[in-house]
């Protein structure tokens, strides 16, 4: 199987749960490919300020400089180490045009970190495309889904589903609920999500490899889609985290 990672603005892309699914997948005998959208400086900084604020901006800096965040050495890119295991890497403008994405002939198209992908795209792939959501389907779909389940008292977890043409609307492959613990912030569950985004990402690519996946359709009307929290119920959703935590 031929897989290939999407992602973006590989400048700054450091995260280690994106290295960890492609080792995962690497060790298990997939073939991989690495595909970046916004790939120009501009669009990866106005994407990065986007998601993560001010945050993104000094991540960007202190790669520059070759700081790393703990005083260790400084954080790879996936990028960077796609190119030492000779994965190709490729870039485009926006994630709409299929060609760029044949051109890498996957059999498969993981989702880590990436913008929307059009439905000609997600065409490709014969066995599809898969996506971590950090937030349990199909009652928690859209943005923000941590901070939601937390304040309105319901578990919070990780769902791997299919992708189609909807919001997190795509059969489920896999879920898991993560426990909530004394002294838990949203940074720390935010750690937890993507340490087990990445564990589950690669048991789902491998279960669609293997022909041993049960996808589970979610049916239009299940569920709610959500949007960005308000600062002032983020405020109330981390009262309530602490409040479970204690």
């Amino acid at each position: 199987m031929r897989a290939a990672l999407v992602s973006r603005y590989p400048r700054v892309d450091t995260p280690a749960w994106k290295r960890s699914v492609a080792q995962g997948l690497r060790d298990a005998g997939v073939e991989l490919a690495v595909l970046y959208s916004r790939a120009t400086l501009p669009d990866q900084v106005r994407a990065g300020f986007e998601q993560d604020g001010i945050g993104i901006v000094r991540r960007y800096l202190a790669l520059r400089r070759g700081d790393a965040p703990t005083g260790g050495p400084p954080a790879q890119t996936l990028a960077a180490w796609a190119r030492e295991r000779e994965v190709p890497v490729a870039g485009v403008r926006r994630l709409g045009d299929p060609a760029p994405v044949r051109r890498l002939a996957p059999d498969l198209l993981v989702l880590v970190g990436a913008d929307l992908v059009s439905a000609a795209v997600l065409d490709v792939p014969a066995l599809g495309t898969i996506n971590a959501h950090y937030g349990l389907l199909p009652a928690y779909r859209g943005m923000n889904v941590t901070e939601w389940s937390v304040l309105r008292g319901d578990p919070v977890g990780v769902t791997i589903h299919l992708v189609d043409a909807g919001v997190d609307t795509g059969a489920i492959l896999l879920q898991e609920e993560i426990p909530v613990v004394a002294g838990e912030t949203f940074a720390t569950l935010r750690r937890k999500h993507q340490d087990l985004a990445a564990r589950l990402l690669v048991a789902a690519a491998l279960q669609l490899r293997d022909g041993t996946a049960r996808p589970r359709p979610q049916a239009p009307d299940e569920g709610r889609q959500y949007y960005r929290m308000h600062p002032a119920l983020r405020r109330r959703a981390e009262e309530r985290l602490r409040a479970q935590a204690g």
